[in-house]
């Protein structure tokens, strides 16, 4: 049952937007008419400790269709590959029942990132987590991810059964949600036109199912509402009218997915722009906010606040949650100003490229393919990367200059890294596919031809690694790489702390490495 919170709610101002009450310390979404649930978890919530019933929890499904070479860019190693995935909000200690939808008892639970949790355990055939504050969590079922290679390995790569994953999202209340009914409050019914213009400050969707199709106009000065028990399908997008990119705020628990939208390169006729089968694609990005959003199936890119480096007009980030399955379907890229906070990032391309005004209490997942920290456009100014999460680290492929947690590969030029830190990174992945760091100024074989992959001149400077765990390394015993080139060398870097299956890296000799690395110290 889904607690009526802005029923009880008072309104703080004329745009309608309410007050959460105190001491209600769960908000449930139980269905959402018209979807389906998963076939392969169910959920229930209840407040931890209490003798409050169970509230059951609506359990979103997001699907790698069947992937088609040249035809629909899904991974064909991936098909079949589900994650079922629940929101609901928290203000307190709360307990969350996990049940095969089969009835088939769940023998073993194990909660990813590990430290989120107070507690798991299995009875009766069923998986029980306690979560003390809002955080947003993986549980492994029976070993599917940490007791085997799901990767390339050695003797191949991972030829089983579709896996079949589920993440908990436990959010912190909305304190401001809109009210359907409210002042400059336009509520949108399923089935119903969205409209892009009108007198109204706030779209709001209505629980159920909605299709906006592709780039439905946002436009600057206005607020849209997705509550945890919708689905929109389709795109948002400003049409690359910078004046119109600010003051934007999308927000909410629930869902928007790309899974009834082709890749771009496979739509007929190709749209003029990729872009438009972007998520969220907005240009000229100031005071603008995506916050609580689920990103399911991007068809491209994820999500693209685009602006220069303005602090005096922020563009925010935070608890969104982002699944891709296809060739492009990066996560998040914050130019130069975004900031990203408390997100969960599981693509099949590029999770993030480091620059904007920070990245922090992220959590990262990738099968096959992409890198967690892009570092081609790696800022030379203050910059800091700090208290994330990767879960699992693997690929389906081996030698090429994708993929790794550290990725410098050959792209990008001009000088960067002076008042750059990475700092309290954990890597959890007990079976990570490739190395971990791949900072190469240019291609180097067995992974890039050289002479194709090079970045433009200057010194890659000053940064600092701090207090890096790493779980293990490599499964496919590839090798932690510093690479330089003549006119962008590799300089001046911290290695503090920094471990590799509980041993620390005390020398440039961890490393394969040229004369083009230097002064580099570890401590």
């Amino acid at each position: 049952m889904k607690v009526a919170l802005a029923m009880l709610c008072l309104s703080t101002s004329l745009s309608g937007l309410l007050a959460a009450p105190e001491g209600v310390p769960l908000e449930v979404y139980g269905t959402v008419p018209g979807l389906a649930p998963s076939s392969k978890y169910s959920f229930r919530v209840r407040p931890a400790g209490a003798d409050a019933g169970w509230q059951d929890a609506f359990a979103f499904i997001t699907t790698c269709k069947q992937g088609e070479k040249g035809k629909n860019a899904y991974f064909g190693r991936l098909s079949g590959w589900t994650n079922t995935y629940i929101n609901f909000e928290m203000s307190g200690p709360v307990e969350v029942e996990i049940r095969k939808a089969s009835g088939d008892p769940i023998q073993k639970a194990v909660v990813h990132p590990r430290r989120k949790a107070r507690s798991c355990t299995v009875r009766d055939g069923k998986a029980y987590v306690v979560l003390d504050k809002p955080c947003l969590i993986t549980v492994d079922i029976d070993g599917q991810m940490d007791d085997q290679d799901t990767g390339k390995t050695k003797k191949g790569r991972y030829e089983g059964p579709p896996i079949h994953t589920l993440t908990i999202f436990a959010n912190p209340l909305i304190v401001d949600r809109p009210r359907p009914d409210g002042p400059d409050v336009h509520a949108v019914k399923p089935g119903e036109e969205a409209p892009s213009e009108g007198a109204w400050k706030t779209l709001y969707f209505l629980p159920g199912v909605h299709d906006i199709g592709v780039a439905f106009p946002v436009h600057a000065n206005r607020g849209y509402y997705i509550p945890g028990d919708a689905m929109v399908y389709g795109t948002m997008n400003n049409h690359g009218k910078w004046p119109d990119g600010h003051h934007i705020r999308i927000f909410g628990y629930g869902s928007l997915s790309g899974a009834r939208l082709m890749h771009p390169k496979h739509t007929t006729p190709r749209p003029k722009q990729d872009s438009l089968h972007n998520p969220i694609h907005i240009v000229g990005a100031g005071n603008t906010t995506v916050e609580g959003i689920t990103l399911a199936d991007s068809a491209h890119h994820s999500l693209m606040l685009i602006s220069g480096y303005k602090p005096e007009e922020p563009t925010d980030m935070r608890w969104v949650k982002i699944f891709t399955w296809r060739g492009n379907g990066d996560g998040i890229n914050p130019f130069g100003n975004g900031l990203i906070e408390d997100c969960f990032i599981r693509t099949q391309d590029d999770s993030t490229y480091v620059n904007g005004r920070g990245i922090r209490r992220v959590v990262y997942w990738n099968d096959h393919n992409g890198s967690t920290f892009v570092l081609s456009g790696i800022p030379n100014r203050e910059l800091v990367v700090e208290d994330c999460d990767v879960v699992y680290a693997r690929a389906g492929w081996h030698r090429w200059s994708g993929g790794r947690l550290f990725n410098m590969r050959g792209e990008g030029k001009g000088r960067g890294g002076k008042g750059v830190i990475f700092r309290n990174i954990r890597v959890e992945d007990p079976r990570p596919t490739l190395q971990h760091f791949m900072i190469a100024m240019q291609g180097i074989k067995p992974y890039a031809d050289p002479s194709k992959r090079r970045r433009g001149p200057g010194d890659l400077s000053g940064i600092l690694f701090q207090n890096i765990e790493l779980a293990a390394p490599s499964v496919m015993g590839e090798p932690d790489i510093l690479w330089g080139m003549p006119d962008a060398r590799i300089v001046n870097v911290i290695f503090d702390n920094v471990t590799v299956g509980g041993k620390k890296i005390t020398s440039l000799d961890h490393f394969k490495h040229n004369e083009h690395v230097q002064d580099v110290m570890f401590r």
